[in-house]
């Protein structure tokens, strides 16, 4: 058996939460970088997505801004971070995005099924695949070649059984599977051969180009593992279950965001807490990292830059900024923000310092932004609060020395209404978590459990 390859040092680093208390501060303080970098719920680690926050962050600016039964909102929602943390603490969260992988992601986490019914449907599916009479597999070179022929056809059934339907007609068994099964579509391999994930090894971040991928395989060797999904997906269903999911249930859209801000599905002033973290400058093509999950999620072409798919998500997720158009899509955003906030609520925003390649100064973006659009909006700053990170300890380091426009600093403007007056005494923040239930074995226990021979 093959090596295990270490990727990271080609292009990507698969730990983007690892790190975070080796000598990171803000200029508010430790914070978050006090934490230990395991906090959080189980959940959080449903699928990686490169640009997200810690569970963390999220944590800090929900305690310090807002109380149980509190409305908090992330127009730009990612993975699910903010109103995953949100729920849990007892909040009514409201998720939004565009990208399809992210809003499953979002309402996967803000409406979860229970345990049994998460795996009852995964039992449901795996005996309708057993019935039915095996067809040829009509699949695209770049997603051959990274499956088995036998763990591709049960991907193959299983997404054209999500696929019946559109995906914002999902029911909350079919968001949890396909998000589940999003977060083990491709990663890397253990050192005994075995592996959580379902692909030949490789990261589990985002994904490379076809072209990249299919040099490492012809050159490293890189073998396919016979993978039975259905397995695979209730072992990771028992590691995110692991904690209490909570009884608050959360909305998730699937919309442009300004769009939704301005629109009536949010009401005016209902808002208690906006956390968020909007696109990054010119840094992901969030079509790009993620073409192998996208395509679980239907959409097909969209690893190679001339894909229809590819196309079709740049044009609508418009990753080419420039720092003018940035500051329009930011100058919409606040006033739809300004809208939906009530008076005395508090918007948190963050945002990564960028700079051009080879260029030594790297653009303040935040401060910069803020400074030039702040007197078009009603908001106004209360904190801006520097984050910075050992570069090394980010995921941005990735891009390296060639194509980094990340830096090791991200920044959260903290704004309010002009005349807003919110309540900032709350400046303890409880990191107890209350939802922990089990211990580290807990999963393992769980599976056992349940494949454990029914007595009679």
């Amino acid at each position: 058996m093959s090596e295990p390859i270490d990727w990271s040092e080609d292009a990507y680093f698969d730990a983007p939460e690892r790190g975070s208390i080796d000598g990171g501060t803000t200029s508010s303080g430790d914070l978050w970088h006090s934490i230990s970098a395991r906090w959080g719920h189980s959940m959080h680690t449903m699928c990686s997505y490169h640009g997200m926050f810690p569970a963390k962050v999220a944590h800090q600016f929900i305690q310090q801004y807002s109380r149980p039964g509190d409305v908090v909102l992330d127009p730009f929602s990612g993975r699910g971070t903010t109103p995953l943390q949100a729920r849990v603490e007892g909040r009514k969260a409201i998720a939004n995005d565009l990208n399809p992988l992210a809003y499953v992601l979002s309402r996967a986490k803000t409406s979860p099924p229970s345990w049994d019914q998460a795996n009852g449907f995964v039992d449901q599916l795996e005996q309708s695949f057993k019935r039915i009479r095996q067809s040829p597999l009509d699949v695209s070179p770049d997603i051959r070649m990274l499956y088995h022929d036998n763990t591709l056809a049960q991907l193959v059934f299983i997404r054209g059984r999500l696929l019946e339907k559109g995906i914002t007609s999902w029911s909350r068994e079919e968001f949890m599977l396909a998000g589940s099964l999003a977060g083990i579509m491709h990663g890397g391999w253990r050192r005994d051969g075995t592996s959580q994930y379902l692909s030949i090894s490789m990261p589990n971040t985002f994904s490379m180009s076809p072209t990249y991928v299919e040099k490492y395989i012809r050159e490293k060797g890189l073998q396919k593992l016979d993978q039975d999904v259905f397995e695979r997906l209730r072992d990771k269903l028992a590691r995110l279950y692991l904690d209490d999911i909570g009884d608050e249930v959360g909305v998730a859209h699937h919309a442009d965001a300004a769009t939704l801000l301005e629109g009536s599905k949010i009401a005016e002033q209902s808002v208690d807490l906006v956390l968020t973290s909007p696109p990054y400058l010119q840094v992901v093509n969030y079509a790009q990292s993620n073409w192998i999950r996208l395509w679980l999620l239907g959409t097909d072409e969209v690893g190679r830059e001339q894909g229809a798919g590819r196309k079709q998500l740049d044009a609508v997720l418009d990753h080419r900024h420039t720092y003018a158009s940035y500051c329009r899509f930011m100058q919409k955003t606040a006033l739809g923000i300004q809208r939906v906030l009530k008076r005395d609520g508090v918007a948190v925003l963050v945002i990564g310092d960028v700079k051009d390649p080879g260029k030594e100064n790297a653009l303040p973006l935040a401060k910069q932004m803020w400074d030039d659009i702040g007197d078009q909006t009603g908001l106004r700053l209360l904190e801006l609060v520097e984050d910075e990170l050992p570069q090394q300890s980010k995921v941005s380091r990735i891009w390296g020395d060639t194509k980094g426009q990340a830096t090791s600093r991200d920044c959260a403007l903290v704004l309010t209404h002009m005349d807003g007056k919110p309540d900032l005494g709350n400046a303890s923040v409880d990191w107890d978590e209350p939802w922990k239930e089990g211990g580290p074995d807990a999963a393992h226990e769980r599976l056992r459990a349940l494949r454990a021979p029914t007595e009679t």
